[in-house]
């Protein structure tokens, strides 16, 4: 937590060979010029979901898993899954290599002999360490000679030997050679024997693949990554937000949920214990039909996904999609009112629980919405279940929950940053309906305990919020366009530092626990900033000459 106040970080990564994955591979993804053999960056970085729910007030991150992991989006279309090691600086090369097969055995057999036709040979593409790489073929040309343990190539003297960065998986998942858009790695929905799942969007066809990742032991048996899922016909452009969340139903199941929103204004909803069944889709009727305005990026509250049990009711009433507007407006949908609208044959899109015009109304830069955060608890609800979930008697004698509330966090296209209070409370209507309202709502009002304006914000959009955990919203992150992050103290809006000096835009921001932070916006390489280092391995300095 020091570190964090005091802006104290070390700085190690890893590097992904610029050329394309398609290029040494067998699957051609760049004939439609997508991929114009240009040199491949890295697009977009995806933390576990597990990841956020790590609560970073207790000493130590135990509900971390010892091995920390991310997921890699590449603007070839490729997809990497890397487990961070303590190097200072891994690269990862393509070589091509020779893949021989053996076919049916009764093919090509002729008089009992075997002419080869069976056996098919491709040219395939292996990922490795260079400098694991180097020293192998040099120790090949010198003869296997056993590796000193103090000394290092050129004479250093390492006194110990750092742990590398490890490719677990790769794939292509698109053969179109188009950039990865959006990522989502989920380590907790997938079957026994996988890891997880990744799920994928890249152009703008709207189209979502799934794809579920093999564990350990069967990747070293040679399992390919298989493609769960292809979900598609909902949205016909590109995809803004993917997010995974847990519904929780009248007989106590939980649901896996994907959500996805669009530019063309579609959202929906997909049941990932099902195969990605569509449960519901719509289009916000925040997006006018003559393309004046466009649905820029969305986020979900979902308490059930980290409140054991918070409802205990079957109903998901605490669940809301936010959704961030071209305009400057946010809209928000109670998730509960959508599947009921939905289950009742309603084909249009229902009313918004909440609107309100968040940017573009004062700063002449620019009106867009283009980042959005559910930051957690707001003061109401923490207060709420302190109480065991505060409860009032209303006029038929029933029990009703008591006003809640939870925190947003907004970024423009202007570069300013805000944080909202979304308050909530059951009508007494029939059905009962979500009533959601947003604080502050006249510039002359301040939040409870908790700052509304950041400045002096980013030098251009903001392209991504982030948290170090659901649990604590003392403090959170934002990149922008204009190559920086910054780290802001939600109570009193003061800006506790700035990481400056990205080769270019970041556009994602990867949490893992309260000392890692890993980003894109290095062009090939990804940067792993260190807040768990002592305080005098930060004086020591590091070259980033990369």
């Amino acid at each position: 937590a020091r570190n964090w106040r005091r802006g104290n970080w070390g700085v190690r990564g890893f590097a992904l060979d610029k050329s394309s994955y398609a290029a040494t591979g067998t699957t051609a993804g760049a004939e439609d010029g997508s991929n114009d053999g240009g040199p491949v960056h890295v697009s977009v970085v995806a933390a576990p979901t597990s990841a956020s729910f790590a609560d970073v007030s207790l000493p130590q991150d135990g509900a971390l898993p010892a091995d920390r992991i991310v997921a890699v989006g590449r603007t070839d279309g490729s997809v990497f899954v890397i487990k961070l090691g303590e190097e200072y600086l891994t690269n990862f090369v393509s070589v091509p290599k020779l893949v021989v097969e053996q076919g049916d055995k009764n093919e090509g057999r002729s008089g009992g002999g075997n002419d080869g036709a069976a056996m098919t040979v491709r040219v395939d593409n292996e990922w490795m360490d260079a400098g694991q790489l180097k020293k192998g073929m040099r120790d090949e040309q010198a003869g296997t000679m056993p590796e000193c343990p103090t000394g290092g190539e050129d004479g250093d003297q390492t006194t110990q030997k750092q742990a590398p960065f490890e490719i677990m998986h790769q794939f292509l998942a698109t053969e179109q050679g188009e950039p990865i858009d959006c990522l989502l790695f989920d380590d907790v929905v997938g079957r026994n024997d996988s890891i997880g799942i990744v799920c994928t969007s890249a152009g703008g066809s709207g189209d979502i693949c799934v794809w579920s990742l093999p564990s350990t032991d069967a990747k070293a048996k040679g399992v390919a990554i298989p493609r769960a899922a292809l979900l598609g016909g909902v949205h016909s452009d590109g995809i803004v937000s993917l997010e995974t969340m847990v519904l929780q139903s009248p007989n106590a199941d939980e649901r896996n949920i994907l959500f996805s929103a669009s530019r063309d204004g579609a959202f929906a909803l997909w049941d990932l214990d099902r195969d990605g069944e569509l449960i519901f889709s719509t289009r916000c009727g925040g997006v006018e039909t003559d393309g004046t305005a466009s649905l820029t990026c969305a986020d979900v509250s979902n308490p059930n996904s980290w409140e054991d049990g918070y409802d205990g009711d079957g109903e998901n009433d605490n669940d809301v999609i936010l959704l961030g507007m071209s305009n400057g407006y946010v809209f928000g949908y109670v998730v509960q009112e959508l599947i009921s609208s939905a289950a009742s044959g309603q084909s249009d899109c229902p009313e918004p629980n909440l609107r309100f015009r968040a940017h573009g109304t004062d700063s002449g830069k620019g009106e867009a919405v283009t980042a959005i955060k559910c930051g957690g608890d707001g003061t109401i609800l923490s207060s709420a279940r302190l109480r065991g979930g505060a409860e009032r008697p209303t006029s038929s004698g029933s029990r009703s929950r008591s006003l809640s509330s939870f925190i947003l966090l907004t970024g423009g296209e202007d570069g300013s940053v805000k944080q909202w209070e979304i308050l909530s409370q059951k009508t007494p209507s029939s059905p009962p309906k979500v009533r959601m309202e947003h604080w502050p709502r006249l510039s002359s009002q301040r939040m409870k305990r908790r700052s509304h304006l950041f400045s002096p914000g980013h030098d251009g959009p903001v392209s991504s919020i982030a948290q170090q955990s659901k649990c604590d919203s003392s403090k959170f992150l934002t990149c922008g366009q204009d190559g920086s992050v910054c780290v802001w103290s939600a109570s009193s809006g003061e800006e506790l530092f700035r990481m400056d000096g990205f080769s270019s835009g970041i556009s994602s921001l990867a949490c893992l626990g309260r000392e890692l932070l890993v980003t894109d916006g290095m062009e090939g390489y990804v940067c792993v900033h260190d807040f768990g280092i002592e305080e005098d391995a930060v004086s020591d300095g590091y070259d980033l000459e990369w």
